[in-house]
């Protein structure tokens, strides 16, 4: 028996404004840590829109460019030292 193939040929939509979750997801962190970058302006706070909030994908990818590239000026000792060395398995 052949499987079902869906027919949908429409392309999905770009995602423009995400909530909280997907803008962890779209970052790969915990929702809390994207909280706590919020908070400490690493992240924009997003849009508030009645009881809902949503971010800008294009601006959460910049604030992440922003950071990237500030951390790539920074102190290269970082680099240098992988946090797993000292872990006893």
């Amino acid at each position: 028996m052949k499987a079902h193939v869906s027919q949908n040929l429409e392309p999905p939509l770009p995602r423009f404004a995400v909530g909280r979750l997907e803008a962890a997801r779209l970052l790969d962190v915990s929702p809390g840590t994207f909280d706590n970058w919020v908070r400490q302006g690493l992240m924009p706070k997003g849009i508030k829109i009645g009881s809902l909030r949503r971010w800008d994908a294009g601006q959460l990818r910049a604030y992440w460019y922003d950071l990237v590239e500030a951390n790539q000026e920074g102190d290269l000792d970082d680099d240098l030292e992988n946090p797993f060395d000292k872990t006893v398995g």
